[in-house]
């Protein structure tokens, strides 16, 4: 096939990409903007290179003109949980979404590989509109932890270097590494109510901090606030931030607020 054939054929594929990260990224703002925890954490997409489509077909024994049929990885979403739980919660959504089709699952969180690889794989058909109609893309979605992408990152470069033919030690340390994994993964889901309050706390602080940045500057360009008052709030601010609770911090947030929707500026009397 040739190179501009390549490219024509690989376009629907990029489209899905860019459609199913665009979808993911945007659920996971809806969390955060509802104040939800999200289940997940990253998105990710590629579209696989040519040599590597060539290859992949070559190892399967497919030949370039069924490479579309039987090639079902070409497009790929990877969608990284902080927690094993997570997996499951992200694989339902996907599962009651109406705009893509699954077409086969494999567990391989459950039940990994023997190798040590783990990931859940939902291998959907979606559909994207081209300036030549409708296209129904194959695309492989990829679920598993920070943990997990880790260790298949590392096992996928090890895999390239030794050409499939990778040493018995490095697979023997690969298969203990994978077992660490999975402890490490097992050690967060016993700690993860913690860890998810811990950064809902940070979230909200952020979120508060940004709010208080924005009405200052409000307060010194629009309402013309005098520069001694905006210095008065400013050092409180400094002193909350550094070394007062998170409800010192809404108070002075509230105050702010009650004073940024103040047109009269003059009367500071929140402050005082």
């Amino acid at each position: 096939m040739e190179i501009q054939l390549w490219r024509k054929f690989l376009v629907p594929y990029e489209l899905a990409v860019q459609e199913l990260i665009v979808k993911f990224e945007h659920m996971v703002k809806q969390y955060q903007q509802a104040g939800l925890y999200s289940p997940i954490e990253q998105v990710h997409g590629r579209v696989k290179t040519i040599s590597s489509i060539l290859a992949k077909a070559k190892r399967k024994g497919v030949a370039n003109d069924k490479i579309k049929e039987k090639i079902d990885d070409i497009a790929g979403i990877r969608l990284i949980c902080q927690f094993v739980d997570d997996i499951d919660a992200v694989v339902e959504i996907i599962r009651n979404r109406s705009d893509m089709t699954i077409t086969s699952e494999i567990d391989y969180v459950h039940q990994p590989k023997e190798s040590g690889y783990s990931s859940y794989h939902i291998n959907i058909s979606y559909e994207v509109m081209t300036i030549y109609g409708k296209k129904c893309i194959p695309v492989e979605i990829q679920i598993r932890t920070l943990a997990m992408n880790f260790w298949a990152t590392i096992e996928h470069s090890l895999k390239y270097k030794y050409q499939g033919r990778m040493p018995m030690e490095i697979s023997q340390r690969l298969m203990a590494s994978a077992k660490a994994v999975r402890a490490l993964d097992g050690e967060m889901s016993s700690i993860r109510e913690d860890v998810v309050d811990a950064q809902q706390l940070f979230r909200e602080k952020a979120v508060m901090v940004a709010d208080i940045l924005n009405n200052l500057d409000n307060l010194h360009k629009r309402y013309q606030t005098s520069e001694d008052a905006i210095k008065n709030i400013q050092d409180e601010f400094h002193r909350i931030y550094n070394h007062g609770s998170l409800e010192e911090l809404k108070d002075f947030s509230n105050r702010l607020d009650r004073l940024a929707a103040d047109r009269n500026t003059q009367s500071l009397s929140v402050f005082e």
